[in-house]
């Protein structure tokens, strides 16, 4: 039977307007930050866990009152990373659900660029739940797992007889029991956390903890609590773990062969290693530990395979997996290319690393709560007067109200190169790791990274002197 065009349309039109009917509804979220009126808040989800990079996936501004709302589609539970300056706090939302959370932080810390890591966050209550929506059973659990593990992680990890073990395992087990065998997020989560400690006892039983916890079973890409217990399971498995792969074998497929299907069909002889999914992740795992740690692992062939896996993988989130190690392993590194940026300085100039690329470049990052960084801009100033006509030194202010660089600039005349502010640009912390200060770059005038971070202060000169003595003996003026 033949159809009419009218026919096809009307069909095709029924078909669409049923899968919009099945489309979930965005998390709504309602919020209220009094400690953050006035400043920009960030949404972001992780790409995997395995990594642990991120993805922003919404921003908007707390009003003048204090309260923000914004919407984040996600097709099942996720974990969604909240951020507010350089501070973070996350908690589970699940599809087609609507929060009303309140959060809380240090408002001094909040404002300063390393605030994280004096110890800040900023924690999240949910008003409108109760003691059955996930993340209160996660918290409820957590503490009691915390305070099991404050009693008795000493002991277990200096391996008591079984019997003692078993009973400590059963205070917990008998409170929330283990489900190997389920997706649901809470019971997954919970059953892993578990497996932590099984972790530390068992240490040298891998084949148990295998078939107890892995094998065969659904892998949980998006709980936090199973990907912590995979990447602790299987770190520097390949060199170090099993007794099936040997160093020469690895040394062979790697620097030799250079061939990630051998190497593949190679691990996969070790009989914990047989599942193609599995296997992968591990390989993605244990390719960067190579990387970083052993170096008598060829680095360019590491990174072939890894590329090799996002070209022919067959599972999305490994792909993912791949890029990100490889973006990880070689973004900052010396060698790669600076990472380009556009800020103005206190007179309305557009500054970008770009329009520098004929010239070195100096970058210095500084708060004017960082008092070694003031104190590093008069050994730079003495560079500046040596170097200034080889090297473009830029200084970029990081405190979070621009009109302080003004103040600053006018206030020092005696330093007279480039100042500029990082416009709020959290991109910007995120994509250069700005995690504490003093801090310092030196690019070359390929635009290429030559020193990240660089040296204290105090070896500043010699860094200087070495890079510009091999110009001045280079044929073509350039570093060798």
């Amino acid at each position: 039977m033949k159809l009419t065009l009218k026919t096809i349309l009307i069909s095709i039109v029924i078909i669409l307007s049923g899968i919009d009917c099945f489309a979930l509804k965005p998390v709504r979220i309602q919020g209220e930050a009094p400690f953050a009126k006035g400043k920009e808040i960030r949404f972001y989800l992780y790409d995997e866990l395995l990594t642990g990079n991120k993805t922003l996936i919404t921003k908007t501004f707390i009003d003048e009152s204090g309260t923000f709302k914004t919407e984040i589609p996600v097709t099942e539970i996720r974990e969604l990373i909240i951020s507010i300056n350089t501070t973070d706090g996350s908690f589970f939302i699940e599809p087609e659900t609507n929060y009303h959370i309140q959060l809380f932080s240090d408002e001094k810390l909040i404002n300063q660029i390393n605030s994280k890591y004096l110890g800040n966050s900023i924690r999240i209550a949910i008003l409108n739940n109760d003691s059955n929506e996930l993340n209160a059973k996660i918290n409820y659990f957590s503490q009691y797992y915390n305070y099991f593990l404050y009693k008795n992680a000493l002991p277990i990890m200096n391996m008591v007889k079984q019997n003692v073990y078993d009973s400590l395992m059963h205070i917990i087990t008998d409170k929330f029991p283990v489900h190997t065998d389920t997706v649901d997020f809470y019971s997954t989560y919970v059953t892993f956390r578990i497996a932590e400690i099984e972790r530390m006892y068992y240490k040298k039983s891998m084949a148990k903890l295998y078939n107890k916890y892995l094998d065969n079973k659904y892998i949980h890409y998006n709980n936090p609590a199973y990907m912590d217990f995979f990447i602790e399971f299987f770190d520097d498995y390949l060199y170090a773990g099993s007794k099936y792969i040997t160093r020469q074998l690895l040394l062979n497929d790697i620097n030799y062969y250079n061939d990630y299907y051998k190497l593949s069909d190679d691990v996969g002889k070790d009989p914990i290693l047989i599942n193609e999914k599995i296997r992968e992740i591990v390989l993605i795992k244990n390719l960067a530990n190579l990387y970083n740690f052993h170096e008598d692992f060829n680095r360019k062939n590491l990174l072939s395979l890894l590329e090799k896996i996002t070209q022919t993988t067959k599972f999305e989130e490994h792909k993912k997996m791949a890029e990100n190690t490889i973006h990880n392993l070689t973004s900052l590194q010396s060698g790669s290319t600076a990472l380009d940026f556009k800020f103005k300085d206190i007179h309305n100039n557009t500054i970008t690393l770009s329009q520098y690329k004929e010239k070195y470049i100096f970058l210095h990052f500084f708060t004017l709560s960082c008092e070694d960084c003031i104190r590093e801009m008069m050994i730079i100033k003495k560079l500046h007067e040596t170097y200034g006509d080889k090297v473009e030194f830029i200084s970029i202010m990081l405190d979070f109200e621009p009109t302080q660089l003004y103040h600053f600039v006018n206030a020092h005349p005696e330093f007279t190169w480039k100042f500029v502010h990082f416009n709020n640009d959290f991109s910007f912390i995120d994509a250069y790791k700005i995690y504490n200060l003093p801090l310092g770059m030196f690019i070359d005038n390929k635009g290429q990274i030559l020193s990240y971070p660089t040296p204290e202060a105090t070896s500043l000169g010699l860094m200087f002197l070495l890079t510009f003595e091999d110009v001045i003996h280079s044929p073509n003026g350039t570093k060798n």
